[in-house]
């Protein structure tokens, strides 16, 4: 078994295909789902696949991504809801890796970004340190499929 790699309990990391900065995400071990922060979340169908159309910022550029799934979450109030789901990269400690986000607004929450333990179980979280990875993409990078 290959050594895990720690991340504290906030990291910066990249979504590539949705962006280009780097965001700082909340290592969330008491969520189990990945969410992202998504203004104006809408569903169109282009006669092949049902397509999630969505904003990362206000007035920001619309995304448009193919609906991968939906996911009841029940938020920390214990009211449920249910939300669209989309595949794409994610970099973090410089590896990219194919994951699933949620999408839904979180304007009033902190960090626009939180990855849940059904991605974080391959890591070790140490929650007493911060940004133990570099902020700037790395190259090369591994791709990891999980």
């Amino acid at each position: 078994m290959s050594e895990r790699t720690i991340l504290g309990w906030r990291e910066w990391i990249g979504l590539p295909e949705l962006e280009t900065g780097a965001t700082l995400a909340k290592m969330d071990t008491g969520a189990w789902s990945n969410t992202l922060h998504a203004e104006e979340i809408s569903l169109t169908n282009n006669g092949m696949e049902q397509i999630v159309k969505f904003r990362l910022t206000q007035n920001g550029n619309w995304i448009e991504r193919p609906l991968f799934d939906w996911r009841r979450i029940r938020d920390t109030g214990g009211h449920d809801t249910l939300r669209p789901v989309i595949r794409t990269t994610l970099e973090i400690a410089g590896q990219d890796y194919d994951i699933q986000l949620c999408l839904q607004d979180r304007s009033r929450m902190k960090h626009r970004l939180i990855l849940g333990r059904r991605f974080l179980r391959q890591f070790v979280i140490d929650p007493s340190g911060e940004c133990l990875h570099p902020k700037k993409r790395t190259t090369p990078r591994i791709r990891q499929y999980s």
